[in-house]
């Protein structure tokens, strides 16, 4: 909760260090699929790479991408049945690639969903509510991804599960421009 809250207000304030760089995209998101698969055994669900885009490169801070990619899996693993499988697709389409974490949950409240991605915001704000979590993962994965160029949303029904995906502009080697012709001065 400390962590989350002090990244929260760090990313508000701009003081939030972002350390950008190019590097290809499925080696980070393998990493983090290795990194998360202990928290989801914990549920009883495996994490799968379904769609990838190999050689697909984009300009991010590891570490931030990362915290993002936990979140969302952890997320999924959470509210996924015992048993169940989280899918994980790449897609590219044009100069954006995305990246989609697909649960098989019981999707997300109608009347909740304008408010998925606001501070502590939680489906179930009881005391008792079976699932743990500050409220402020989603909000903090949002403003990261944003941060770093790109753009979080999701798709869901109650009763299918949900799809939460955020996309980046992929990476491309700027255009060299041609040496400028010199010329001799004329004698």
């Amino acid at each position: 909760l400390i962590n989350d809250l002090l990244d929260m207000e760090k990313l508000l304030a701009g003081k939030l260090r972002f350390d950008r760089r190019v590097q290809p995209l499925m080696p980070l998101l393998e990493q983090a699929l290795t990194d998360n698969q202990a928290y989801a055994e914990q549920f009883g669900v495996r994490f799968v790479l379904g769609q990838r885009v190999d050689g697909v490169q984009v300009e991010v801070d590891a570490q931030r991408l990362q915290q993002v990619l936990a979140n969302l899996l952890s997320n999924a693993a959470k509210f996924s049945p015992s048993g169940a499988e989280v899918a994980v697709d790449v897609v590219q389409r044009g100069g954006t690639v995305r990246v989609t974490v697909t649960d098989q949950g019981p999707g997300i409240a109608t009347e909740f969903q304008s408010r998925i991605f606001q501070k502590f915001s939680q489906a179930d704000a009881s005391d008792t509510r079976q699932k743990g979590g500050t409220g402020l993962g989603l909000a903090i994965s949002r403003e990261l991804t944003e941060r770093m160029g790109g753009r979080m949303g999701f798709h869901s029904r109650p009763g299918e599960g949900a799809r939460f995906f955020f996309e980046l502009p992929v990476w491309t080697a700027p255009l060299s421009q041609p040496a400028a012709l010199h010329t001799a001065p004329a004698p």
